[in-house]
């Protein structure tokens, strides 16, 4: 039965046709009067300069037919009305004045008219304030440089599994102190040097002394391995084709010659090192994984020798009286987890460690980009990294893009400074540390960002900024600290599972929208096809949890910190805070089940540290905090507002429940921030309450229907957004 629908004035003259004796209809037709649609809800406006963005939901009714465009006017006293039509939301209403209260509604129109005015939403424009600087965290390469003095260390009275410490040949630690060191260069076959070196003011940095730091970690044999700190992948070898010189050796990543480690005791009363077993590395490697072992080496002929310096070289000895003492002494800086990140606190589990990941398509990522990227963009990825030529070129690309968007009556999110400056900041970071699996010092980890603008079928641009990224910290990444880490989930219960302690290079290519799609104005106008809260149909352990702006949250990554390390929400996927099973790095972060790169859960800042994502440094001399990523929804991340930064821009602007603001025409951001006393309605323990160090809560409040290709997955061969040559 096919059906037709008549406007009134349609269906009295087919009646007077009827009336008048024409033939008869020969099929049933339906008639609807078309009414004037509702008014449009969930009305939110933001500043702009000179402008508001207005972002509305569609009317519950459109009146039976429908709604050919909408209207959104602002009004501020009793001047009149300026008015802005348009297809969908949200609406950019320009030629407002910056410093006046605005009062923004939006109607509905269809075939019979306008809807009432939907309720008012209130918005001040601004123009960008011209006293703010767009900085962005100094990466872990430049920060290594820093000159940094730990003073005179104090002697160690015992030793303990998983300590710090630094191995000198004299009792003081003072400037004619020698310190066992690991030296550079990086060698994918020979390993890195170990070396005795002094601490003078000419060498005093983060560098120096954290390539003198070593971790003793017991083995089962009752003895001690010792690895490396700023190259965790390394542990002390020695073998007689090398005189038995002692060497730092990778003994857990993915690496073509193979070598092992020595273990040693220590007797504390005559300083003697001396060596006692060691054990050969072996390495399993599939397509996709990598498994290590390790047996004993029958061979080795220098069990029970002992440790001397020879000028400037290590060895091994034989005989007591030929041994140089050694002194091991305590760390100054506590580089192990925080107790805020493993508040209860969850003792250091023994469960082996799960095969690490090996991914090719993340060694393919940097001719994948080169040999696919549209040609209108190839000239900002014509290098990895800091490039002059290819930062010009983006630059370019930003200007057209931001007179192109605003030509056709939209904005951009944020200033093209904001975007410059991440791109600037992402591109510095080097991998210092030798702590990932298939890693290589030195390396770019985020090698390309760039710009895109792309239309829509209705002709609408979409500009993203995009970012290939390996998805791995700098620096010592921890994990081999984590008290009790994620399983690889192959039996059902842990105790039995092996953990996640390694990690790989990933391959991310990140696309985050640069457009102002406005905001939510409830939690629930994104819509999520899963999210954390929907995963446990809103119960955990039989009671109700509430759907928050934690837990209505995707339910994988939701955000990119600037040195392309994923974010993950607050919660994990039992509705937990992370940092409450104590299963997080000194850096908020870990590898989740089953292995691969790691995720930050969680903010990993501390006052007075040196070596985090961003540090006390990062706010000399600036106008606000630095800028350190982006949620997924186009929402720039900001660091945490400290005490002393009475005079920052926005300090006094309180935070959102989402943990964001909007002051001085920057344009609304969120903030790492800390909740103090959060008691999770998902634990067992309804009394106990910890401090929160919060990245991103994990819901998104940027809109994000409109955003093409969200949380979807896509290629450059069915997305030209992210700049491929076949469009979707």
């Amino acid at each position: 039965m096919q059906r037709f629908f008549y406007s009134g004035a349609m269906l009295l003259a087919a009646l007077l046709i009827n009336a008048c004796g024409g033939a008869s209809s020969s099929g049933e037709v339906a008639v609807v009067t078309v009414t004037v649609p509702g008014a449009p809800s969930a009305v939110s406006a933001s500043a702009g300069n000179s402008a508001a963005t207005v972002s509305f939901s569609a009317p519950s009714s459109n009146g039976g037919g429908a709604i050919s465009s909408y209207t959104a006017s602002c009004v501020s006293g009793t001047s009149a009305a300026i008015s802005v039509s348009g297809s969908a939301s949200p609406l950019t209403v320009s030629g407002l004045t910056n410093g006046l209260s605005y009062s923004c509604s939006v109607t509905a129109t269809n075939s019979a008219g306008s809807s009432a005015a939907s309720a008012l939403a209130t918005v001040t424009p601004a123009a960008p304030a011209s006293n703010v600087t767009y900085s962005t965290p100094a990466p872990f390469v430049n920060v290594v440089q820093d000159a940094y003095a730990p003073g005179t260390p104090t002697i160690a009275s015992s030793l303990v599994s998983r300590g710090r410490y630094l191995l000198s040949d004299t009792s003081t630690g003072g400037s004619d102190a020698n310190f066992l060191t690991i030296v550079d260069p990086y060698s994918a076959t020979a390993g890195y040097g170990a070396s005795a070196e002094k601490i003078t003011s000419a060498n005093a940095s983060y560098k120096n002394y954290l390539s003198k730091l070593v971790q003793l970690v017991a083995q089962s044999d009752g003895f001690y391995r010792l690895d490396s700190h700023l190259h965790p992948n390394n542990s002390i070898d020695a073998r007689a084709a090398e005189s038995y010189q002692l060497k730092f050796r990778n003994n857990f990543g993915n690496v073509s010659t193979k070598y092992g480690y020595v273990t040693f005791s220590y007797d504390i009363a005559t300083k003697k090192l001396q060596a006692k077993n060691r054990y050969l590395y072996g390495l399993n490697v599939t397509s996709t994984t990598g498994t290590a072992s390790y047996t004993l080496d029958t061979g080795f002929a220098a069990n029970d020798y002992y440790v001397k310096l020879s000028g400037t070289t290590f060895i091994l000895v034989a005989g007591a009286a030929n041994a140089t003492p050694l002194y091991f002494f305590n760390s100054p800086l506590d580089l192990g987890i925080p107790s805020f990140m493993n508040p209860k606190p969850e003792g250091f589990v023994d469960n082996p460690a799960a095969p690490f990941k090996i991914n090719d398509r993340a060694a393919s990522l940097l001719s994948t980009i080169t040999s696919s990227l549209n040609s209108t963009y190839q000239n900002q990825v014509i290098a990895p990294g800091t490039d002059s030529t290819t930062k010009a070129n983006a630059a370019a690309m930003l200007s057209s893009i931001k007179t192109a968007v605003e030509a056709s009556g939209e904005t951009l999110r944020y200033s093209t400074a904001l975007y410059a400056a991440f791109r600037d900041g992402a591109l510095r970071t080097k991998l210092v540390s030798d702590g990932i699996a298939d890693g290589t010092p030195g390396q770019n980890m985020v090698p390309y960002v760039y710009f895109t603008n792309e239309k829509d079928t209705l002709g609408k641009y979409h500009p993203f900024m995009v970012v290939v990224s390996y998805g791995n910290q700098s620096s010592p990444n921890g994990l081999k600290d984590i008290p009790r880490p994620p399983g690889d989930g192959l039996t059902t219960k842990y105790e039995t599972q092996a953990v996640t302690r390694f990690s790989n290079l990933e391959a991310y290519i990140t696309a985050i929208p640069m457009k102002n799609y406005g905001q939510v104005s409830v939690l629930t106008d994104n819509t999520l096809t899963r999210s954390l809260w929907s995963d446990v149909n809103g119960t955990v352990n039989g009671r109700s949890v509430s759907k928050d702006v934690y837990s209505y949250a995707d339910t994988a990554d939701n955000g990119l910190l600037i040195d392309g390390s994923v974010m993950f929400p607050m919660f994990n996927n039992t509705l937990m805070p992370s940092h409450l099973l104590g299963e997080l790095s000194a850096s908020g972060c870990h590898v989740g089940r089953g292995g691969g790169g790691p995720h930050c859960h969680a903010d990993g800042y501390q006052s007075g540290y040196a070596l985090a994502l961003y540090n006390d440094s990062d706010y000399l001399n600036m106008t606000h905090p630095p800028l350190i990523g982006f949620g997924y929804d186009g929402i720039a991340l900001f660091g945490i507002y400290r005490n002393t930064d009475t005079a920052m821009l926005g300090k006094g602007t309180a935070l959102d429940s989402f943990g964001a603001h909007d002051h001085d025409g920057i344009g609304y951001h969120y903030h790492a921030h800390t909740v103090p006393n959060y008691q999770p309605e998902a634990s067992a323990d309804t009394t106990y309450k910890s401090t929160l160090h919060v990245l991103m809560k994990g819901a998104y409040i940027g809109k994000t229907a409109s955003i093409p290709f969200f949380r979807q997955n896509a290629s450059f061969n069915n997305n030209k957004y992210l700049g491929g040559t076949v469009a979707p």
